[in-house]
């Protein structure tokens, strides 16, 4: 007999919850439906995860190290001559393509679930620190300088771009911020 582990099941329930959770509210979402969704029982989710609080708590992790690993990924494989804080925005635009973009996890986390699940708030904000704290790290690596209060503005034109992305079920909002700092790169370089 072959012996199985059990992180293919827990993966599969992390799956199936994901792809419940994003599509709808935390309440309208049972540990049935995401048992049902993982094609297992009820008790075999409770088998892996607690609670239904615990399930959505480590979906949220996984989506910021899934995130993270993907912005990895594209700095990693950008051509040398382009320009990282730019490229960033060439990330956010196909990451908020209407259809697939159900909007910031984070923040949909902390608008519904902050009350009930206090934790929510750690995770959003440790999701909202690293991204700002990579937009430094780019900043530094393009040599430019105010690092601290570039990085910051491109983090809030990035939120507020992410959000209207939403609203306007278009990557035009992505495009604006984009040229927002191509006005704020130029006038920091001295040029007029």
């Amino acid at each position: 007999m072959r012996r199985t582990t059990t992180r293919p099941t827990s993966e599969r329930i992390l799956a199936a919850a994901a792809d419940l959770f994003s599509g709808s509210a935390y309440s309208a979402v049972s540990v049935d439906d995401i048992a049902r969704q993982a094609g297992l029982t009820k008790m075999t989710v409770y088998q892996h995860f607690k609670s239904k609080e615990q399930l959505f708590l480590e979906c949220l992790e996984t989506r910021l190290c899934r995130r993270e690993a993907l912005l990895d990924a594209f700095f990693a494989n950008l051509a040398p001559q382009k320009d990282v804080l730019l490229a960033l925005f060439d990330w956010l635009e196909d990451w908020t393509k209407p259809g697939t973009f159900k909007g910031c996890a984070f923040v949909k986390a902390v608008n519904e679930l902050s009350n009930v699940i206090p934790e929510v708030c750690e995770v959003a904000f440790e999701a909202k620190q690293r991204m700002k704290q990579r937009i430094i790290q780019l900043v530094k690596i393009s040599g430019r300088p105010q690092p601290a209060l570039l990085g910051e503005q491109m983090a809030l034109l990035v939120e507020g771009a992410q959000s209207l992305a939403l609203i306007e079920a278009s990557t035009r909002p992505v495009r604006v911020a984009r040229q927002v700092v191509e006005t704020l790169l130029h006038s920091k370089s001295g040029k007029s």
